[in-house]
């Protein structure tokens, strides 16, 4: 009888929990019974008066801006009240017929890929695959509609100026752009409004954010290119959404696993648990980030396509999100646009400075204070070694300060400098335009790169584009993606376009490791072959290596051929058209999965959606 009643209760449950999210979803893509007659009241009035909608913004949102020939219009920018668009008003007659109903496969029938990028309006990589993304969008359909979720103060047009000087992306068709304006929870996801529990609360914030969006404008393809997975969960849930994800790095990791007392719930690990503030402290945060990390495997399981910025990510990725992942959804790699093309086809080889250059944000990541602790030894060895200072290569800072926090780590690498005495030998150039800093690419010999773990590496790409040799922590993306010149396979530190180096301060640098090899090499994993070892200089022997004890390594002719090839590699692999062309193979196997979505839908809310 007990099972009975249990099982009773379930169905009901299940039938009611069915029913509040078919409700939730009505509410948000289903206008009021009266929408067409109210809509043609105000598109016949006189003058222009706002649309009543209540709280259905989205629902009419969504009709006006499929049915108009300027959807730019219906931004929520000045206030979230509807106007109707003049030109929209003129053609009523169009404007009217354009609201029918059209069947999934009606080749007509326009789509809404909504971008999910609350920072639109900023300059970094995260932006260039942002506005790279949506101009492919376009390209890719006339019925194409891309809506813009930001929480920017910028105006549309002024989003849209920015992000076509700063990325070079031309021909933006901004009729076709919608911006949708989130206010309300603009702020719960930033780190800083979080100073515990981070992640959970941006995870918390990103979903109250994404319910924020679709109460103004719900899409019928959902993009992520912010790396905000709790918008996923409304998304899917209620909507049914096809989910883009394009992954920059993964919100939690196994190797953050790695800094815990505790890292895994097993009885070898918590037989050295002591009832300590400390202990429960580590045993908690175990818990959290375990709790974290399944929650992020499971929010990998609703996404339809995944692609990743490169092969560091893409293992990730692969890792957390390929066991829970749907028998349909694709992992994939899709290189950030680095505009390679242009920065090759631009160039000019001329006279070239003996000269390191360093491109990077004055964060603490980026271990400024690594890089300068080398130089000086490798400053001090070449003194011992009776070399002149006209040919000993200068080490050059090129970056901005976005933050406080950037500006602070600027001042302490400069007082590094003033300690260690070198001022002489090191420059930095603050908050330069990109033509600065293309003019710097093209003068400098070398480049230099010293993140563990750098994701991608835009700043890399950028050196082999425009004839830099690059000397790269061997690691991540810089390692696995883009200096990836042919090599002797035992001397894996030199190849053809590049050198790398590694550091006893990285995480995955092990004593045990360390037997036998050359003084200042040091022997870890590689990451290419967890199986396999490799050994690599540290960056004082690097530099000792290639302007001491075997100068013929740093000699004008091989620099001359290493960038001629280091120009040829990256050319195509990080073009944007190469960008684009995969870009816009992903947008029509999401407009597959729409189409099918649409046409297994049996409730009534097809008839209006």
């Amino acid at each position: 009888m007990n099972t009975i009643l249990l099982l009773q209760i379930a169905i009901i449950g299940a039938f009611l929990i069915n029913l509040a999210f078919r409700a939730v979803q009505r509410f948000f893509i289903i206008p009021s019974h009266d929408w067409r007659e109210k809509i043609e009241k105000v598109v016949n009035y006189p003058s222009a008066i706002y649309l009543k909608v209540g709280k259905k913004r989205s629902s009419y949102r969504r009709r006006l801006v499929l049915a108009s020939k300027k959807p730019s219009f219906y931004t929520n920018y000045v206030n979230n009240k509807l106007k109707i668009d003049d030109g929209d008003r003129e053609s009523k007659t169009e404007f009217l017929e354009s609201m029918k109903h059209r069947q999934p496969q009606d080749k007509q029938r326009k789509l809404l890929y909504g971008f999910f990028h609350p920072y639109a309006s900023n300059g970094g990589g995260g932006e260039r695959v942002l506005w790279l993304a949506v101009k492919a969008t376009l390209a890719a359909s006339d019925e194409n509609l891309c809506v813009m979720y930001v929480t920017s103060d910028l105006e549309p047009l002024q989003i849209l100026r920015k992000a076509e000087e700063k990325f070079q992306v031309e021909g933006l068709d901004h009729k076709r752009i919608i911006f949708i304006y989130l206010r309300k929870y603009s702020a719960w996801i930033d780190s800083n409004f979080w100073p515990n529990v981070t992640l959970l609360g941006q995870l918390i914030g990103s979903f109250m954010l994404s319910m924020e969006a679709l109460y103004e404008l719900t899409p019928d393809i959902w993009i992520d290119t912010m790396g905000l997975p709790g918008s996923y969960l409304a998304v899917s849930w209620i909507l049914n959404l096809p989910i883009l994800s394009y992954v920059h790095y993964p919100i939690i990791q196994d190797e953050m696993f790695s800094k815990l007392k505790f890292q895994k719930f097993s009885l070898v690990q918590f037989a050295k648990f002591k009832f300590t503030v400390s202990d429960v402290r580590q045993t908690l945060k175990l818990v959290y980030w375990s709790i974290l990390y399944h929650f992020y495997a499971y929010l990998g399981s609703l996404v339809n396509i995944a692609l990743t910025n490169g092969s560091w990510t893409y293992n990730h990725i692969t890792n957390i999100w390929g066991d829970s992942a749907r028998n349909d959804s694709r992992i994939e790699i899709l290189y950030p646009p680095c505009g390679t093309e242009y920065l090759v086809e631009s160039h000019s080889e001329g006279s070239r400075k003996n000269t390191i250059l360093y491109i990077a944000q004055f964060r603490a990541e980026k271990r400024h204070d690594l890089v300068l602790s080398h130089y000086y030894k490798f400053l001090e060895k070449s003194k011992r070694a009776n070399l002149t200072i006209e040919t000993l290569p200068r080490l050059s800072f090129l970056g901005s300060c976005r933050t406080p926090d950037d500006t602070a780590v600027l001042n302490s690498i400069k007082e590094k400098v003033k300690e260690l005495d070198i001022e002489a030998y090191v420059d930095f150039i603050i908050d330069c335009s990109y033509d600065e800093v293309l003019a710097n690419l093209s003068t400098s010999k070398f480049g230099l790169n010293a993140m563990w773990n750098e994701h991608f590496g835009i700043g890399v790409v950028e050196y082999l584009g425009r004839g830099v040799i690059p000397l790269c922590h061997a690691s991540a993306g810089p390692y696995l993606d883009i200096v990836t010149g042919g090599n002797d396979g035992k001397n894996k530190w030199l190849n053809e376009v590049g050198y790398f180096f590694k550091d006893k301060s990285d995480p995955d640098y092990h004593e045990s490791l360390q037997t036998g090899q050359p003084e200042g090499f040091l022997v870890f994993e590689d990451p290419q072959d967890r199986k396999s070892l490799i050994e690599m200089p540290d960056l004082e022997t690097l530099l000792s290596t290639l302007f001491i004890t075997r100068r013929e390594l740093s000699a004008d002719a091989l620099l001359a051929d290493m960038r001629s090839k280091g120009m040829a590699l990256v050319e195509s692999k990080f073009s944007n058209d190469a960008f684009v062309r995969k870009w816009v193979s992903s947008c029509n196997i999401l407009k597959t999965i729409e189409i099918t979505n649409r046409e297994n839908r049996k409730s009534d809310t097809e008839k209006f959606f």
